[in-house]
């Protein structure tokens, strides 16, 4: 019997339950991956996917995903789309309904619109009063509607840019930023038909510049999948990821005979060739056998598994890649 896998990133938590459920009944990877993030996305806790996700400079939620069928290779993704949640669903319809890959902005808007897709608010009030204590200067602030669970997340959250703003100027502040901060849900999955399919979903940089598109909407960069070898999914600097084609690295290692924990490692070691930018990068890895492991160049992170034979979700820790090591080479095969 085909070993049935889901596995996620440190936010799919919520909805792995619904998607091993989806691929025990029978179902494809896609169907489960799909309805995995749609949970993600509507989670409005989360602030880096979909609804509730931190707006850009302007004050705006701007939406990318991708999702990829790794038998067919084919693929669909949504970069910058506004007022439509779920758009996993929409890069979903990209894919299964038009001869394109990738809609953006006004028109990824206006497809959603024509597949029957309803227009929604994406701007919470606890994303809208963020912005604003952001753009004020404000730093942490807690509001009547704070409990003190949110509370401490937002304490979290802030602290990693809080003394940027305060100490740098806005150019040197916001490519540290950029460097340091990232959210994004990946979710692989390998169904009964041995199909192996991946799917990346974010609200992107918090605060970004308008327009700004990072990896996840493009395959080959943020997600790629081959159900031949495997298949991968990133979260960190989209910047670097879309400049290595990270996701292609690792699926590329997988078909030349690569473990998982190889591609993986072997991909997080190829930024070593942009050197000297930097910044954090995680990428989960998949094989056709449905092992899975992920790495990262940073401490503790990590991931999430659930399988036919155990379909509870297991927290699973990534593999810390320590790209500061005089003997870490690139080895991007682009080189």
């Amino acid at each position: 019997m085909t070993k049935l896998v889901l596995a996620g990133t440190i936010r799919a938590d919520i909805g792995m339950p619904l998607g091993i459920e989806i691929l025990l009944a029978g179902k494809s990877a896609l169907d489960a991956i799909e309805e995995t993030i749609k949970i993600i996305e509507d989670n409005e806790d989360d602030w880096t996917v979909g609804t509730g996700g931190l707006p850009n400079l302007l004050g705006e939620v701007e939406l990318d995903a991708s999702i990829m069928d790794g038998t067919t290779l084919r693929a669909g993704a949504v970069a910058s789309i506004k007022n439509y949640k779920n758009p996993i669903s929409i890069a979903r319809k990209v894919m299964e309904n038009t001869p394109h890959v990738l809609l953006v902005g006004e028109g990824a808007e206006q497809f959603a619109k024509v597949m029957g897709f309803e227009q929604v608010e994406l701007l919470t009030e606890n994303a809208r009063d963020m912005h604003k204590d952001f753009l004020d200067g404000k730093g942490i602030t807690k509001k009547p509607y704070d409990t003190e669970k949110s509370f401490k997340a937002k304490e979290r959250y802030f602290k990693s840019f809080q003394d940027m703003v305060q100490n740098a100027k806005l150019m040197d502040w916001y490519r540290d930023y950029v460097a340091n901060n990232h959210g994004t849900v990946n979710v692989l999955a390998k169904d009964k038909d041995k199909n192996i399919c991946c799917g990346v979903s974010t609200s992107g940089l918090s605060f970004k510049f308008p327009g700004r598109a990072g990896d996840s909407p493009i395959i080959g960069a943020g997600n790629y999948a081959d159900s031949r070898y495997g298949a991968a999914a990133c979260v960190g600097m989209g910047e670097l990821v879309i400049r290595l084609s990270l996701a292609r690295i690792a699926v590329y290692e997988l078909s030349k005979g690569a473990t998982v924990e190889e591609a993986a490692i072997n991909a997080v070691k190829s930024m070593k060739d942009l050197s000297p930018d930097k910044g954090s990068v995680s990428i989960m890895v998949m094989d056709k056998e449905g092992n899975v492991t992920a790495a990262c160049n940073w401490k503790n992170y990590y991931y999430w598994i659930a399988t036919s034979d155990e379909p509870i979700p297991q927290k699973k820790e990534c593999i810390f890649v320590d790209l500061a090591l005089e003997d870490v080479d690139g080895v991007g095969y682009h080189r």
